[in-house]
């Protein structure tokens, strides 16, 4: 690393293995831009949190999973106290409801509560745990 030509040796290897990327990815990011060591881009959901373009440019956030993601949190019947699982509870949902724009709420946390009342019925909650779910 101590050449005058590392610089410029490394920007053509990062350059080569960016457009790789970019060119074998997915889902092909909507801007990518790059300055030396920092990039820009719109493509793909980060911390659970799905970001859209909605029209004249306002953007959107709303819960993002993976279609890979197991729906696996702690089973009901596990040795936790009961504090543990109402906390999952109300972290999964309240997480939720943290990453939507204000104007998606109303719309979406019906459909995510009812997700979240399956997720946590297959985990072996009980119905009536699962009815307690906070209130929109």
């Amino acid at each position: 690393m101590g050449s005058p030509v590392s610089a410029v040796i490394a920007n053509l290897y990062m350059e080569v293995f960016e457009e790789q990327a970019i060119e074998s990815a997915p889902y092909k990011p909507n801007i990518w831009k790059g300055y030396v060591d920092d990039t820009f881009t719109i493509m793909i959901a980060v911390l659970d949190t799905s970001v859209s373009r909605e029209p004249y440019s306002r953007l959107t956030t709303s819960v993002y999973r993976k279609p890979t993601h197991p729906d696996q949190y702690l089973v009901y019947d596990s040795h936790h106290p009961q504090s543990v699982r109402r906390s999952i509870v109300t972290c999964l949902y309240n997480g939720a409801k943290c990453l939507l724009t204000k104007q998606l709420v109303i719309m979406i946390i019906p459909e995510e509560k009812k997700h979240l009342s399956s997720v946590l019925v297959s985990n072996r909650y009980p119905s009536s745990f699962v009815q307690k779910l906070p209130s929109t």
